[in-house]
């Protein structure tokens, strides 16, 4: 795997949206410590619609049942502001990598990915940080 160099990332953002503080820290330590990304964190769908709306964001790392705005609820929100030519928001194009504890038996891949365009790849709880990394670093590029 190459790792970015820390000069080449420092306009790059990746925003990770995690209810669990220590999942959401731990995710956010491991990209900063290992891709020198710029990375920020959000509670729920509510506070990272906030962050999509103030800075631009290459890759999202989502996860799905949060409290106030599930993360379901944030792509939906999160498609159609990227699709209505008015709002110039969001001008570049990003991928959303969604993460789960919901079993695929019960939450198929594919009903998750067909949901949206952005929907880059979909991991599975626990998460391998190491997976994780290169799927973010794949959408980087």
């Amino acid at each position: 795997m190459l790792w970015f160099r820390q000069d080449c990332m420092s306009d790059i953002h990746v925003l990770v949206v995690e209810d669990d503080d220590t999942i959401r820290r731990l995710l956010m330590e491991y990209l900063k410590q290992h891709s020198y990304l710029n990375v920020d964190g959000a509670r729920d769908g509510i506070e990272a619609l906030h962050r999509v709306s103030t800075r631009q964001y290459a890759v999202i790392v989502l996860d799905l049942m949060m409290p106030k705005m599930s993360g379901t609820d944030f792509l939906d929100s999160l498609t159609a502001l990227t699709s209505d030519p008015s709002a110039k928001a969001i001008e570049q194009p990003l991928s959303v990598i969604v993460i789960t504890a919901t079993p695929d038996a019960e939450l198929p891949t594919q009903t998750i990915a067909s949901r949206s365009e952005l929907v880059r790849d979909v991991l599975r709880k626990p998460i391998d940080v190491l997976l994780l990394a290169n799927a973010v670093e794949r959408y980087l590029t």
